[in-house]
């Protein structure tokens, strides 16, 4: 199934390797966000499916506030992206729920697989 998805990501030439990526295998990207603001405020406007988010992002928020935010209040699954997932507590995880986590640098392999792990549970959740 093809998701929307949404890129937290600040550092540009990782967000576009992922824009062309998941544009690659079908999905439809909806923008990419580099702060918490930015992030809340597209998710409002296009409602993605899932949002792929870097814990580390422009600004004084976290991506970790931004994941926790987009779960909490628009119902919003996500994809951690991270090469600092070992700064995630247990509390944090148990907030976010993420559907998958990938350490950078990552494979674009364990990327495709994340999204597809995620299609499946999304799927489950909506009855498919």
């Amino acid at each position: 199934m093809a998701m929307r998805v949404l890129i937290v990501e600040d550092e540009v030439f990782i967000a576009l390797d992922l824009e062309s990526h998941l544009e690659m295998m079908g999905h439809e990207v909806l923008g990419i966000a580099a702060n918490k603001n930015t992030c809340l405020a597209q998710a409002e406007a296009s409602r993605p499916d899932l949002a792929l988010v870097d814990l580390h992002l422009a600004g004084p928020s976290s991506g970790i506030e931004a994941a926790a935010e987009l779960r909490r209040d628009h119902g919003i699954a996500c994809i951690l992206v991270s090469g600092s997932l070992h700064e995630l507590s247990p509390g944090d995880i148990e907030r976010i729920e993420p559907l998958a986590m990938l350490a950078k640098p990552f494979s674009m392999t364990a990327l495709t697989d994340a999204l597809e792990t995620a299609d499946r549970i999304l799927a489950r959740r909506c009855g498919g």
